[in-house]
């Protein structure tokens, strides 16, 4: 499965990608997500637009001084939400006014810029993580047919700095800070998720991504990379309990093997966060802001756990125990 996944991998066009817009008459389900998280030990930020032919999913929330501050409205008609993100030349701007909670007002401005190469997760992660959650499904015509759900599908990351300057409740600040953005588009369907989980944090020296899916087409898909101070790696194994992922948990310790034959600890603690409900309640994410260990290093990012409303279809209804890793 590895030999035929890597005759079939494709090189990234990460311009065309960058370029990518919604057609006119796309099904409402493509989507084109933005997202940017970025943070350092006093300040803590992301946001998303998810882009749809009749709707735009907007998150945007930051976390100062030991407090949230978060949009509480999730769905705008399409054209009307109030966080814009476009792209500028090579760069990326995002700006947003509005009441974050209740009553806190804020006018917001940002712009990244790219300081790494982007990561596409189609192309870049190394073969047998993908070919390891193939081999846990029977295979047959129906499997073949369900997996075209998830290869229509581009999700790619790049890491940079975003310079922020903003006024909450008439007090400024600047700020920069490392960042990592991610880019998706093709066919984003919630109810066809059945749990995920996306661990990502950031700092000048290193960024580190834990990803978990798991779909009706494959039970457990896993993936990630560590870029430290030398160059960037990707992970091969992972001993993370899964038991320990049926639920929101607080905190998780676990380690993952490098293809350079280090083994690195990962240690995450949850410190706060804002929960989204997608396609009227079918899958509920959280989205937490997070304290990282990794190998012995500490930074802030994103500890992110989603489930569907159906709680019998976690991992396809199956054991965690039973998964080829």
């Amino acid at each position: 499965m590895c030999r035929v996944l890597e005759k079939r991998n494709q090189p990234f066009d990460f311009q065309h990608a960058d370029n990518y817009t919604l057609a006119a008459n796309a099904d409402p389900l493509v989507n084109n997500s933005y997202y940017f998280s970025a943070h350092n030990g006093d300040m803590s930020f992301f946001t998303r637009l998810g882009r749809r032919v009749n709707i735009e999913e907007t998150w945007f929330a930051l976390y100062i001084g030991g407090k949230m501050y978060s949009l509480k409205q999730e769905l705008f008609p399409k054209g009307q939400s109030p966080l814009r993100i476009e792209k500028t030349g090579d760069n990326w701007t995002i700006k947003f006014k509005g009441t974050l909670n209740e009553s806190d007002v804020i006018a917001f401005s940002a712009t990244f810029t790219g300081k790494h190469k982007p990561l596409n997760f189609g192309s870049d992660m190394p073969s047998i993580r993908k070919a390891t959650g193939i081999a846990n499904e029977k295979w047959n015509k129906a499997f073949f047919n369900k997996l075209k759900n998830i290869d229509g599908q581009c999700h790619y990351e790049q890491e940079g700095l975003l310079r922020v300057q903003f006024t909450l409740n008439g007090k400024s600040a600047d700020f920069c800070l490392p960042c990592v953005r991610d880019h998706s588009f093709g066919k984003r369907d919630w109810n066809d998720m059945n749990n995920h989980l996306w661990l990502m944090t950031v700092s000048s020296e290193r960024q580190f991504n834990y990803s978990l899916v798991s779909y009706p087409a494959i039970s457990l898909l896993e993936m990630g990379n560590y870029r430290d101070s030398k160059s960037q790696h990707f992970w091969l194994e992972s001993n993370l309990d899964l038991n320990l992922i049926t639920s929101v948990p607080k905190q998780l310790s676990f380690s993952v093997k490098l293809d350079d034959g280090r083994t690195i600890p990962v240690e995450a603690q949850v410190l706060t966060g804002v929960t989204y409900r997608f396609q009227n309640g079918q899958y509920i994410l959280h989205e937490n802001i997070a304290e990282f260990t990794i190998d012995g290093k500490t930074s802030r990012g994103i500890f992110e756990i989603g489930f569907n409303a159906d709680g019998s279809r976690l991992f396809n209804g199956r054991k965690p125990e039973e998964f080829r890793r």
